[in-house]
């Protein structure tokens, strides 16, 4: 769409709260002006939106499939360390209570020092699970599969093999599952600043600085990434990224 096309683009997306979106236009606002792309606030904002709404839906799987598997680490670990301990005089159970704030947690704890109260107390934790009678979903999606597989239905014990595995487990954070994305969104990007913007790519160039700039301050927008959390500068982050993930298929 040509600059003298522009009209107004009347968006609604599924956009977590209304003041997050609001919020989002605003800063969309500042980078426009900043490269001189005011013209084309309503097109670039509809291509991201719609852009990320799409690749939103990856990154919320990527996420919650990492958190499934730290819960089922802790989870395991915790029924591991009990069933390990089941002949140990001076099996405790203990809880901390977080009286502080999450950027400075203070912690009081408590604990259960009676070995056999203890032990009783977790037991009914191991037998609800073992026998699957807890909420659907409280422990994510894998847990009980990882433990059970496909068949649900079974009456058999907790394998400790199983559960050994799980508590060994190292999740990895699905960084570069993420960065992908995040490729994939701003090549989506690209043909537009090419064809109608003065931000083009010349021939032969992956991604210029100009638009590795622009790329960042529009994911930083929306949260992906922090330029307080990186090393290097931001046009160079942006064409590492691209030069390690981006495909001739995505641009």
């Amino acid at each position: 769409m040509a600059n003298n096309d522009a009209v107004e683009v009347v968006l609604e997306f599924d956009y977590q709260t209304q003041d997050s979106f609001e919020r989002i236009k605003r800063k969309f606002e500042v980078i426009t002006e900043k490269y001189s792309l005011n013209h084309h606030y309503n097109e670039l904002m509809y291509l991201v939106m719609v852009k990320n709404e799409q690749i939103r839906v990856r990154y919320d799987a990527y996420q919650q499939n990492y958190n499934d598997d730290l819960t089922s680490k802790e989870i395991a670990k915790f029924l591991l360390t009990f069933k390990e301990s089941e002949t140990n005089p001076l099996f405790q159970l203990g809880a901390k209570l977080n009286v502080g704030t999450i950027a400075r947690p203070k912690t009081e704890s408590a604990y259960i020092k009676d070995s056999m109260i203890a032990k009783w107390m977790t037991q009914l934790i191991y037998d609800k699970i073992e026998s699957k009678d807890f909420p659907l979903g409280l422990f994510g999606e894998k847990l009980l599969y990882d433990l059970f597989g496909n068949d649900l239905q079974s009456n058999e014990p907790i394998n400790l093999n199983k559960l050994r595995a799980i508590a060994n487990n190292s999740p990895r954070t699905p960084t570069i599952r993420y960065r992908k994305l995040w490729v994939e969104l701003c090549s989506y990007l690209q043909p537009y600043l090419n064809e109608q913007t003065h931000i083009k790519a010349d021939d032969g160039v992956l991604l210029p600085d100009a638009q590795a700039n622009l790329f960042f301050d529009i994911l930083e927008m929306i949260g992906y990434v922090d330029s307080n959390s990186i090393t290097s500068a931001p046009k160079d982050y942006m064409q590492s990224m691209f030069s390690k993930h981006a495909s001739i298929t995505t641009l």
